[in-house]
């Protein structure tokens, strides 16, 4: 049996204000989620602008960000399938998972921008007007959006390639990875707004 008590239902195992409890709960943990994803990235471009890039010889130099460039790749990679696949899972610590997988997406773009200003280091050849780690940065940015404006742009045949690594990392990584989340948002806003609006009886 329900019974209402100035306008709000009440029913067994609920008491009054638990939808907007239940609301104001969700909202504090979006909040919170928000202020560590931030965190998240002012840590990642700190670290990002600390790295030091040295003038290594032109070979070494080349072959160093190659490799540590390729490496961060397949390590990215993996870690992003790997929580993609955990959280395909329903287990208790998904809002952490999903946290991690946010933070995977964020690396993204200063992993290929410190390549890319490595191996333009090593051999400026590579790379037109990229002078600076900000030039890296947007380039790396503009590649993920897909919106080049050609200002800065590879012009050697490896950074060419690197580059178009970098896009197929995005169409297939970072876009399925952002798919995913977008569906676990929405469908945990629609969990807390059924939970919120559910009928007693």
């Amino acid at each position: 049996m329900t019974t209402r008590h100035g306008g709000d239902a009440t029913g067994p195992g609920r008491a009054p204000g638990a939808g907007p409890r239940a609301a104001g709960q969700a909202g504090d943990a979006g909040a919170h989620r928000a202020g560590r994803g931030a965190l998240s990235l002012v840590s990642v471009l700190v670290i990002y602008y600390a790295v030091p890039v040295g003038a290594l010889p032109s070979g070494i130099g080349i072959f160093i960000s190659v490799t540590a460039l390729l490496g961060g790749v397949t390590l990215l990679a993996w870690l992003t399938v790997r929580q993609v696949k955990r959280l395909a899972r329903p287990t208790a610590d998904e809002a952490v998972r999903l946290d991690s997988l946010v933070f995977l997406v964020v690396v993204v773009v200063p992993m290929f921008a410190l390549g890319f200003f490595a191996l333009n280091e090593a051999d400026p050849a590579q790379f037109a007007s990229l002078d600076t780690k900000t030039d890296a940065l947007y380039f790396a940015l503009s590649t993920l959006a897909t919106v080049g404006f050609g200002d800065v742009h590879a012009e050697g045949q490896l950074a060419r390639g690197l580059v178009a690594l970098q896009i197929a990392f995005n169409l297939v990584v970072v876009a399925t990875a952002a798919s995913l989340l977008t569906a676990q948002i929405r469908a945990r806003a629609a969990a807390a707004r059924a939970g919120g609006d559910r009928p007693d009886g």
